[in-house]
């Protein structure tokens, strides 16, 4: 998972760790890529005649079920009767093969789309945050591992330049006169945004339950 509203500079070093890390992972490790800023994309790595991805708006709020309808991963990933090896992850065989390939399937596909990744487009006022919704880039992960590999093991990895300032799980508004939370103000329970931000945390963790983590 990818912010793209980091600065010019940090957005181009994490393409390049990330690219590298590619080299470094085995070749049977299933891999995909969510990008965020304004919205949240999902690359579809299993469809290589040109760039494709599915969006999701940032400011609303996606269940599991919603997610899996709009990627269209309703059908189950794995044969019937068949089961994952501890750390060893079978390929999906279904819809979700469009999202998540090992990496000798999809390094160049997935190389290609890190290279091409560009700021967020969004146009950001000077007395304004960027617009971030790691809430719905998270929500949308834990939808797309949860109907793709129930049972077994994953990781997803949040790769956050900033505070999420948009959609569930914000912690500040997108105005820089609202300071962000201090843990003063965890303290004193003068906390805006956690009731809500909490609950996203909570979705999130039933992932790890199931076995995976991030």
């Amino acid at each position: 998972m990818v912010d793209t509203c980091q600065e010019e500079d940090s957005l181009t070093a994490l393409k390049a760790s990330l690219v590298m890390s590619l080299s470094l992972l085995p070749e049977n490790a299933l891999v995909g890529l969510i990008t965020f800023g304004t919205m949240t994309q999902v690359h579809e790595i299993g469809y290589t005649e040109c760039a494709k991805s599915f969006v999701f708006r940032g400011s609303k709020e996606y269940g599991p079920k919603n997610v899996q309808e709009m990627l269209g991963l309703t059908q189950p990933a794995l044969r019937p009767g068949m089961q994952p090896q501890p750390g060893r992850p079978m390929p999906p065989i279904g819809p979700a093969a469009r999202f998540l390939l090992p990496v000798q399937q999809c390094e160049f596909q997935l190389t290609k789309a890190l290279e091409q990744l560009q700021r967020d487009p969004w146009p950001v006022a000077g007395d304004r945050r960027n617009l971030r919704c790691t809430g719905v880039a998270l929500s949308v992960a834990v939808g797309l591992l949860e109907s793709s590999f129930q049972n077994a093991g994953g990781r997803i990895m949040l790769f956050a330049g900033g505070p999420a300032t948009e959609g569930p799980g914000m912690v500040v508004g997108p105005a820089l006169r609202e300071p962000i939370r201090s843990h003063h103000d965890i303290d004193r329970d003068n906390i805006k945004y956690y009731k809500k931000a909490l609950k996203v945390c909570r979705d999130c963790s039933r992932v790890q339950k199931s076995g995976a983590d991030f």
